[in-house]
């Protein structure tokens, strides 16, 4: 009986090894992951707030506004990360509330 049992957890072992959760090859996956769309000079704030949401860093200067987007924050809190880079977004507004120019860090 011990022996069953035994057996019986050894082949659900080797069984869940061979368990996956990719979803077919890796064209399907990149084909499914939704591309994020660059902005644009010239876009509102509201269209950038379509694009992307509300930001919480938002400098005003004379010139216009810069609004600061963090792209890859969770990743700072995975414990021994120690390759973390911060990843950002930085969209320059004129005084009309238009893009004057963008960047970001990769």
């Amino acid at each position: 009986m011990k022996i069953r049992i035994f057996m019986l957890l050894t082949c659900l072992i080797l069984a869940g090894g061979c368990a996956s959760d990719k979803g077919g090859s890796d064209n399907s996956s990149a084909q499914q992951k939704p591309q994020q769309k660059d902005p644009e000079v010239g876009m509102s704030k509201d269209q950038i707030i379509a694009l992307y949401g509300k930001t919480d860093r938002v400098q005003a200067s004379s010139e216009g506004e810069t609004w600061i987007y963090n792209l890859n924050m969770g990743e700072a809190f995975i414990p021994f990360n120690f390759g973390y880079r911060p990843k950002i977004r930085i969209i320059n507004f004129d005084k009309d509330g238009k893009v004057a120019r963008w960047s970001y860090s990769k």
